[in-house]
């Protein structure tokens, strides 16, 4: 057996081992109150958090539902009646949403068929969700418009209900339209245009138009006209294309005329006669209560529609168009619509006008042509039979005339040999002038032939150089007359393109002309030589000798015309009329310029 004391002490030590354990529980207790408390404030944050977030969420979605430009609404799956709607659905349908909610659409008549809302609701409860869907709905005020609807199928407080959203889409739906339509026009704009190229009748080009026209503005007949002004009378139609709207044989026989140009409209006092007068549209709703309309003839179908719009082309009008029986009538935003059309029209006419003008000008021009061509071979008949008349005389001149010259110089020279010592002085002196006169009259004779020669022959083009034919001719003029004493120059290498042998007969007078003028200076002086004058080329001959008085240029290059006296200078006066002919014959163009005792230039020019 142990000792009491021991037993003592193991139980103090079990009381000490069992406060240790209890002073851990307390504190573990501590620390779990602290976590529980810590766990509770945690999850009352994350609770606050989450209310805040769903309350900012339903903010938001309600703002989302009261601003949306869309109509939405709420309704029972079951009955179809609105639960709940939005402001836009005022906006869209015409509705307060007080007024429909409790109410269903059929009730309403917002389904203007009903069997299209039973199919559109059982589509969706078998899809549970349709996205835009294109209908039409009826508004509060009983007219219908486009719409695209989106729906799905929703849980509200155990009962299944359909989210909607409609949007009006009028305005886009008018707007697709009217770009179709501007297309539409655009493609027969440029069709018409390409077919009024090709096509010599322009008819089928309008007949295109107007088929475009009646399908562009949904109309039942129309037609496009041409404007024929009158001093005298009112301004008429003269159709290009009409709608047949014949009835009877008479007005059958009407419509062929029509088509064929032999009928033109000239009434004033009608709806088409109004927009020619005052060249402003006309628009008419309800023709038979309009004072401006006209009378129909007995069978004519009725008008329950019409507008009229003029066609200007450069401030003139030069046409209209006209259309009737549109559904629903004409507006003035048609006027507009169609401006591209009525602008290639009055394009077309006028071009059309232009094209007549053009075949009526190129007809005058082609008479005239025939007729220019007759009297071109009359006067040439005329001037060929004036070469041979002509011919025939130069003929005579050199074998007719020629003969009594010779005998005339003959026997004068004979009596001045035989019987020269019977005569006194005066009468050798007539005997000299006879037989100088019949010389001269020789030499005028070759002149003139030589002259009308030149107007006859071809000529012949080649490369020359003029500076070797000028040194060619003064050398063969100093060769006749050695004595005299003549400072010649050329410019060297002087090229041209003309006839050589008559360049050289051109040379030859001019320089033969300067030799013979100043065959009165001690040391005459003589050039040849070329200039640039703008883009012609100018060649000249100058001289230092007697000159003239420009006053008399003028006569200077006509035949058997002269300036100076045979007694102080010998010639025939055909020199220069030969210089100027032959210049002409190039394409080119011959003047002088000169004074008196102190020389001259004669220039000329060749194409």
């Amino acid at each position: 057996m142990k000792p009491p004391q021991d037993k003592s002490h193991d139980s103090h030590s079990e009381l000490e081992a069992l406060r240790k354990r209890v002073t851990e529980l307390e504190s573990n207790e501590a620390e779990l109150r602290w976590a529980h408390e810590m766990l509770i404030g945690q999850i009352s944050q994350e609770h606050k958090q989450t209310e805040t977030a769903l309350r900012l969420s339903e903010q938001k979605l309600s703002r989302i539902f009261a601003a949306s430009p869309d109509a939405i609404a709420i309704s029972s799956l079951l009955d179809g009646r609105y639960i709940d709607l939005n402001p836009a659905y005022e906006r869209v349908f015409g509705y307060m949403p007080q007024e429909a909610i409790g109410r269903t659409a059929s009730e309403m008549g917002i389904w203007p068929d009903l069997s299209r809302r039973d199919k559109f609701i059982a589509h969706l409860r078998t899809r549970s969700e349709i996205i835009n869907h294109d209908t039409q709905f009826r508004h509060k005020s009983g007219s219908l418009f486009d719409a695209q609807i989106s729906a799905s199928v929703l849980e509200l407080g155990g009962q299944s209900c359909m989210l909607s959203i409609t949007r009006d889409i009028t305005d886009r739906k008018r707007f697709e339209q009217l770009f179709l339509e501007q297309n539409r026009m655009l493609h027969a704009v440029s069709e018409a245009q390409a077919d009024f190229i090709s096509d010599a009748d322009p008819h089928p080009t309008f007949d295109r138009l107007l088929t475009q026209l009646l399908d562009i503005t949904n109309s039942q007949y129309g037609f496009i006209s041409e404007a024929i002004p009158d001093a005298h009378a009112a301004t008429g139609l003269r159709i290009c294309a009409i709608t047949d709207i014949s009835w009877d044989d008479a007005s059958r026989t009407l419509y062929q005329s029509m088509l064929k140009g032999g009928f033109e409209f000239r009434n004033p006092a009608t709806l088409f006669g109004h927009v020619l007068s005052s060249g402003k549209p006309v628009l008419s709703n309800a023709p038979g209560e309009d004072p401006r309309r006209g009378g129909l003839p007995p069978g004519h179908p009725s008008m329950k529609s019409f507008m009229g719009l003029p066609l200007h082309r450069g401030g003139e009008l030069v046409g209209m168009i006209a259309v009737a029986n549109r559904p629903g009538g004409y507006a003035d935003a048609h006027i507009e619509h169609l401006q591209p059309f009525t602008t290639t029209c009055a394009v077309l006419i006028d071009a059309y006008r232009n094209s007549q003008r053009r075949r009526h000008a190129e007809g005058m021009l082609r008479q005239l042509n025939l007729e220019l061509e007759d009297h071109v071979n009359q006067r040439t008949a005329e001037l060929q039979a004036s070469i041979k008349e002509l011919e025939s005389f130069s003929y005579s001149v050199s074998h007719d005339l020629r003969s009594p010259l010779r005998g005339i110089n003959g026997f004068s020279q004979l009596i001045l040999q035989d019987y020269g010592d019977r005569l006194d002085e005066q009468g050798k002196e007539y005997l000299r002038r006879i037989c100088s006169a019949t010389l001269r009259m020789s030499e005028l004779i070759d002149g003139m032939i030589d002259l009308a020669q030149l107007t006859r022959e071809p000529i012949h083009l080649a490369d020359i150089n003029l500076s070797r034919i000028a040194e060619s001719v003064a050398k063969e003029l100093h060769g006749a007359e050695p004595e005299r004493r003549v400072e010649f120059t050329a410019a060297p290498d002087v090229q041209a393109r003309g006839d050589e042998r008559l360049l050289r007969v051109v040379l030859h007078n001019l320089l033969s002309n300067a030799w013979k003028f100043t065959s009165r200076k001690n040391i005459a002086h003589i050039a040849f030589g070329v200039m640039q004058k703008g883009n012609s080329t100018v060649y000249f001959v100058s001289d230092d000798g007697a000159g003239f008085d420009m006053r008399y240029a003028d006569k200077l290059f006509g035949a058997f015309q002269r300036l100076h006296g045979v007694k102080d200078f010998a010639g025939t006066g055909i020199g220069l009329a030969t210089v100027h002919r032959i210049v002409q014959r190039h394409g080119g163009l011959v003047w002088a310029e000169g004074e008196v005792d102190k020389g001259a230039t004669f220039f000329f020019t060749l194409s």
